[in-house]
């Protein structure tokens, strides 16, 4: 028994209906509502996220993706301090167009890690639970670094984006190459994380939770991106992966999409979307911030492991593979692995 969350950052419930995709990100399905950081004025991924997986704000669980005195949470300490010390010097809109080099040159933010909760006593939805979390936003695993997943999209991805300040005052983002080429990065990118979820499904997992940038990269770039339906095709494609995974569940397993925002016309919007298998998973759930409420509902809690054993389904008889350590070796190393 195993529940899938799907990240889709910006998954806009008003585009969803727009796109008549009701139900194909999950049979039920509604529109959540969502919080601004107060700085920033609207929403942001790295502090909503953090509030999903631990059902609490971000004056709890203390995480801010900027503040008035701080500003934005770098990585570099030597960053934080020129950025504290800019906000008093410097006019805003220049230190918005730094900033934004700073991330395409691959600066990165001050993300989180699950030591950062377990030090301050703020429990989340993994704890006590084979969980995977993949590049969930300020949850940053070991894991995802060994693999080379990074939820840290506005470095990760310099090479293809030219990011800067709109004309009135939001982030602007335009491609550096071309439509085509942009959209199988993104899409590559978001399938690899979807891969790691068919493979997490072969074990038993209580939890896994997937955060994918797809839908929020689309819709900043749709108002300077010159194809009709552009972000419609992104929608459709995205509910058709969903449709993947919630194919591959077994009959016990729960599926739930779920956005922090929502984001139309290049614009975050407060109109974030929430879909699941099951109506428990949603029960309750007005709020972003109640997301975790309807995981629990419909998760179990079988202890912390690393190494969950294969799903009954998946198994096969070892005995028909079965070789020993010294023939593998040798094969790997007639292959070149070795």
């Amino acid at each position: 028994m195993t529940t899938v969350v799907l990240g889709w950052d910006a998954l806009d419930a008003n585009l969803v209906e727009a796109f008549d995709l009701d139900g194909t990100f999950g049979e039920h399905g509604r529109r959540l509502s969502t919080f601004d950081n107060p700085t920033l004025g609207k929403p942001h991924t790295y502090e909503v996220w953090p509030s999903m997986i631990t059902g609490l704000h971000p004056d709890d669980h203390g995480i801010h993706a900027a503040t008035e005195d701080e500003g934005v949470a770098w990585g570099n300490p030597a960053i934080s301090v020129a950025a504290r010390i800019g906000r008093r010097v410097v006019p805003d809109d220049l230190r918005t167009r730094i900033g934004a080099l700073l991330r395409e040159r691959g600066a990165g933010l001050d993300f989180k890690s699950p030591a950062y909760y377990r030090e301050r006593g703020v429990d989340t939805v993994f704890d006590g639970r084979t969980a995977r979390a993949i590049t969930v936003p300020n949850y940053a695993t070991e894991r995802d670094e060994r693999l080379g997943l990074d939820a840290d999209r506005g470095a990760a991805l310099g090479e293809f984006l030219s990011i800067d300040e709109g004309a009135d005052d939001e982030t602007a983002h335009e491609p550096r190459v071309s439509v085509p080429e942009l959209e199988e990065r993104l899409v590559s990118e978001a399938t690899e994380k979807l891969g790691i979820v068919r493979s997490c499904l072969q074990r038993d997992y209580d939890l896994v939770f997937a955060w994918l940038g797809y839908l929020d990269t689309v819709g900043h770039l749709a108002p300077v991106v010159d194809e009709d339906g552009w972000q419609e095709r992104a929608y459709r494609l995205a509910a058709a992966l969903t449709g993947e995974v919630a194919a591959a569940l077994a009959p016990d397993d729960t599926l739930l999409c779920v956005s922090d925002h929502g984001l139309t016309d290049g614009h975050h919007t407060h109109d974030p979307y929430a879909a699941a298998s099951d109506t428990e998973a949603l029960r309750g759930v007005e709020s972003v911030v109640d997301v975790r409420d309807g995981i629990e509902r419909v998760t179990p809690s079988t202890g912390e492991t690393d190494d969950p054993p294969v799903r009954e389904a998946f198994r096969a008889d070892s005995a028909v593979t079965s070789r020993d350590a010294s023939d593998v070796r040798d094969q790997l190393e007639d292959l070149g692995y070795l």
